[in-house]
């Protein structure tokens, strides 16, 4: 077969982490740069398909069994997917990620993309949610069973996802939104690793915690989980005028709103506070947490594109963290 790449982007969480458990909307954004997987013939004789990463190397067999390091076991589920009424097309990868940073959705946007390729040599042209559904099968193992959808989602379809649980039925409902950045703004995730992260089981306790909840969401009645989302209803009733008026000003302020909320209820961590700060000292119109949060967790800054490199330095210098620059992705898992 000839060499391809499949690629798919990441995803960001702009408005909504841990208020969306308990039933609030959220918003997340798919960004460039893109994750990729590159497909080659199979060794020679090969049947199965060679998995290759910094992990190690990993095969998976013509009846998806799957035999190698346990960090890629997510992708046997994923080709189980896409082949689940035909033969396993033997190939062989490479994974290669652009992000390193926690909570952009990395090993949902790997799956997508080797979702693409693999519909790709079983001659499908899969449609986004063909890739969502074999995505997904492979974030849930990731994420231990308890993948939202969300990450999944946004990645193999791309652009911006409004998303809502649900819990009578028990649903996720996710629904595509028009959204572009205010004029000659550009948003910044900042990475604040520095040798440990906590993880998003950790962090959902915390939330819970701080409302005395010692229930799952889904145990509490409609009132208790209204009562969650009350503080952060103001900031999401404010956002939609403002994206639709390009309201950058007024944007940063609702960031800066959640983040607040966020770190009140203790899935902050120092780190984020730090770059939150460190953001707005250099001139950002407004910064927070995105994702689970917690340490090793990441922050995102709007900003003016024209201070971009200027507020990438000044972050540095202030906290020693990288500031990477990302735009939204239109495109979601594709073949390249």
């Amino acid at each position: 077969m000839a060499t391809f790449t499949s690629s798919s982007p990441c995803k960001a969480i702009l408005f909504g982490e841990h208020y969306v458990v308990y039933g609030a909307p959220a918003l997340s954004v798919a960004i460039e740069p893109r994750n990729s997987v590159k497909f080659s013939d199979a060794p020679s004789g090969g049947r199965s398909i060679i998995l290759n990463s910094v992990y190690g190397t990993g095969r998976i067999s013509q009846d998806c069994d799957y035999n190698g390091p346990y960090e890629l076991e997510l992708f046997a589920a994923v080709a189980k997917s896409v082949f689940s009424t035909s033969a396993v097309a033997p190939c062989s990868v490479e994974f290669v990620s652009a992000w390193k940073l926690k909570g952009v959705g990395t090993s949902a946007s790997l799956c997508a993309a080797f979702a693409a390729g693999l519909f790709s040599l079983a001659g499908k042209k899969a449609t986004p949610e063909e890739i969502f559904a074999a995505a997904q099968t492979g974030d849930l193992i990731a994420h231990g069973g308890r993948a939202s959808g969300i990450d999944a989602k946004t990645v193999s379809v791309g652009g911006a996802m409004e998303f809502k649980r649900n819990f009578s039925p028990p649903a996720y409902d996710f629904k595509p939104v028009k959204l572009n950045l205010p004029s000659g703004e550009s948003l910044l995730l900042i990475d604040t690793f520095a040798g440990k992260k906590s993880t998003t089981s950790e962090m959902v306790a915390l939330f819970a915690k701080s409302f005395g909840i010692a229930k799952a969401p889904q145990e509490l009645g409609e009132g208790e989980r209204a009562s969650v989302r009350e503080e952060y209803d103001a900031v999401w009733d404010s956002l939609a005028p403002a994206m639709k008026k390009g309201d950058a000003k007024k944007i940063g302020e609702l960031m800066n709103d959640n983040h607040t909320l966020l770190k009140k209820r203790g899935v902050s961590s120092r780190g984020i506070d730090f770059a939150v700060t460190a953001a707005l000292e250099a001139g950002a119109r407004g910064a927070k947490m995105t994702a689970a949060g917690g340490e090793g967790g990441a922050a995102i800054a709007l900003c003016e594109k024209k201070n971009e490199k200027k507020m990438q330095s000044a972050i540095a210098d202030a906290t020693g963290f990288t500031a990477y620059s990302v735009s939204l992705a239109k495109k979601g898992a594709c073949t390249d």
